[in-house]
């Protein structure tokens, strides 16, 4: 059978992957992209200042479905946020990404590793020999992988792309809207209108242990809009995002890189605007370290320290502790919780909306939203000590 060579084989074709193809390739770096064919059908948000300056192959307007000026959140007040928002068209984003990169429409099955190289067996009966793989599958199935723990629980929502809706506001973004017709339901609107007459309309549960069901969250839908529009819509969106795991090992081998290897904000659920953000980052130090000719594990730890370098695990180690604060709280005071979030300054909740932003500004956002939050509040988001002392000793 057949037998591939490339300097970087990446294992995925999400935004991840070819976000990262794409840097790699524009740094003249060797790189082949192994993954079946499958289509994009989540919907990828982003802040657009998150997402303006990263290389993406075309002008970020060219690439967007959808753009909004304002962002709405209701809690138990409405806000009006001046920070423009997009969402991607997933079919020209990935063209753009995916232009000049060698791919193969294949299934890797196992990597074996010498000292020098790794070799890759696919479905297909073919191998693929690298200097580095890359695990950008999500699922993260080449890398010593994090165990679920009692602890991990997911986002999850359903979501409807419906012809134009009264349910959706224009020239608005609704963020969320935790005003819900279900009593104690816990569980916020998302929903924006498109240039092209379409809706996006979705219940979304923000984090849930058990996982709350997306077939229930499809029946509050039903109930916010007066009535279940699956049969009209022309698109449908099962959202199931795990969180609240541990980091992978980053000790392998194979190097992961975005939501295989935990770049979901551990309280927001969103990944690809972060994943976009590294790629030129990962890149730089995959190219730097295949020109000092690095080879086997020497090259794999290198670029590990690139995916999570140390101030970077420290700002994690903080989102995770502001998870565990965010799970204290009943449904009924989540409205609340983001009122007063979204009442920060708004350097600080957006640094905190991105995993890249310097731990010293997350630590300041938790702590300023702690310090302005009523005593009954204060009492929820303290009663998970453990969480903070982990955060503080990531310092």
């Amino acid at each position: 059978m057949g037998r591939d060579r490339a300097d970087v084989v990446i294992v995925g074709a999400g935004p991840a992957g070819l976000a990262l193809a794409h840097a790699l390739r524009a740094r003249n770096v060797d790189v082949l992209v192994v993954a079946p064919e499958t289509r994009w059908r989540a919907t990828y948000g982003a802040w657009r200042d998150d997402v303006n300056s990263c290389e993406l192959g075309a002008p970020l307007d060219s690439l967007v479905r959808g753009a909004w000026p304002v962002v709405r959140v209701v809690g138990a007040q409405e806000h009006r946020l001046e920070r423009p928002y997009v969402v991607f068209d997933n079919q020209r984003l990935n063209s753009s990404l995916s232009t000049g990169i060698a791919t193969r429409d294949d299934t890797v099955l196992s990597a074996d590793h010498d000292m020098r190289q790794t070799t890759l067996r696919l479905a297909s009966g073919r191998t693929v020999v690298a200097r580095l793989v890359v695990d950008a599958t999500g699922a993260g199935t080449l890398l010593a992988h994090r165990a679920t723990t009692a602890s991990a629980g997911a986002q999850t929502a359903y979501g409807l792309v419906v012809h134009d809706t009264a349910q959706v506001q224009p020239g608005v973004f609704t963020l969320m809207d935790w005003r819900t017709p279900v009593v104690g339901a816990a569980t916020f609107f998302y929903g924006a209108r498109f240039s092209d007459g379409t809706a996006l309309i979705e219940e979304t549960s923000l984090y849930a242990q058990p996982p709350r069901e997306v077939d229930e969250l499809r029946q509050m839908l039903s109930v916010r809009v007066g009535s279940d529009l699956t049969s009209q819509a022309l698109a449908v969106e099962r959202v199931h995002i795990p969180m609240g795991n541990p980091l992978p090992a980053r000790t392998t081998r194979v190097v992961g890189f975005g939501a295989a290897v935990g770049y979901i904000h551990p309280v927001t659920g969103y990944s690809v605007a972060g994943s976009l953000r590294a790629a030129p980052r990962v890149a730089d130090v995959i190219a730097s370290a295949l020109r000092a000719d690095r080879t086997g594990a020497d090259l794999a730890s290198v670029v590990w320290g690139s995916v999570w370098p140390t101030h970077l695990l420290q700002t994690r180690a903080w989102h995770d502790a502001g998870l565990h604060a965010l799970r204290r709280l009943p449904g009924t005071s989540l409205g609340a919780f983001f009122d007063g979030f979204f009442s920060l300054p708004v350097e600080l909740w957006s640094s905190y909306l991105r995993i890249d932003s310097e731990p010293a500004v997350v630590r300041r956002a938790m702590f300023e939203l702690f310090r302005r939050s009523g005593w009954a509040l204060r009492v929820r988001l303290a009663a998970s000590p453990g969480a903070l002392l982990r955060a503080l000793a990531a310092r």
